[in-house]
């Protein structure tokens, strides 16, 4: 997937400035940023639900995309099994009863499964959106916050879910909780208002906090000089 001079504006205001990427078609991609920042923007253009004003975003059509967003939406009026056949049925995925037994008892989804989802936890609304994802069958998985209101057992499951996608998909996750993220991710990318500051090929051994710090730092040092030239 590719980001040529991508920009987004709303009621004339600049969201997404000139974003220039490159990333593979398999593995993990981190979005750092402040709120703020454009992360959530980027994966709604990722996803394409909204399209950008200029520059393009180059990707196969044959590719079929997914979008877990923050907060998790779905039909209030269904129970949580029934949202699952839903999208099944909207992403043209077989969905047999042995099939959604599966997928409510590896997302721990068995104590809520006839429970509307508007009554759901934020711990499980964030399970069900990772389900929702898994059913998908998706190329590329786009996650808004996926780890927001995870217990330690879920962020296991969840973990060892991503390094498997990841072998055969891209995968484009935005997120705070950086030392989990850190564990797992192939690539990270910087966000700043508006702006990709960074995107790189991610060295383990260097913490998203000293990337993220120095990322932003050099930013400010540029953007200063850049006010000192002009």
């Amino acid at each position: 997937m590719k980001l040529n001079k991508v920009c987004l504006n709303k009621s004339k205001q600049k969201i997404l400035q000139n974003l220039e990427a490159e990333w593979p078609d398999q593995g993990l991609v981190v979005l750092l940023g402040a709120n703020g920042a454009g992360k959530s923007s980027l994966l709604n253009l990722l996803a394409a639900i909204e399209s950008p004003d200029s520059g393009v975003i180059e990707c196969n059509q044959r590719v079929t995309r997914f979008l877990m967003p923050e907060p998790a939406k779905f039909y209030p009026q269904l129970t949580v099994s029934e949202q699952l056949s839903f999208v099944a049925h909207l992403c043209q995925q077989p969905f047999k009863q042995e099939q959604q037994a599966a997928l409510l008892k590896n997302w721990q989804l068995n104590p809520v499964a006839n429970k509307l989802t508007k009554h759901l936890s934020l711990g499980y609304r964030q399970r069900l959106s990772l389900a929702q994802l898994e059913l998908s069958a998706a190329d590329v998985l786009l996650m808004d916050e996926p780890m927001n209101g995870m217990d330690p057992q879920v962020m296991q499951i969840f973990k060892d879910k991503i390094m498997t996608w990841k072998l055969d998909k891209l995968v484009v996750m935005a997120t705070h909780i950086l030392h989990e993220a850190q564990q797992m991710a192939d690539w990270v990318v910087v966000m700043e208002c508006g702006q990709i500051i960074l995107s790189e090929a991610y060295q383990a051994g260097v913490g998203f906090h000293e990337i993220y710090q120095q990322a932003i730092q050099q930013h400010h040092l540029q953007m200063s000089a850049e006010k000192i030239t002009s």
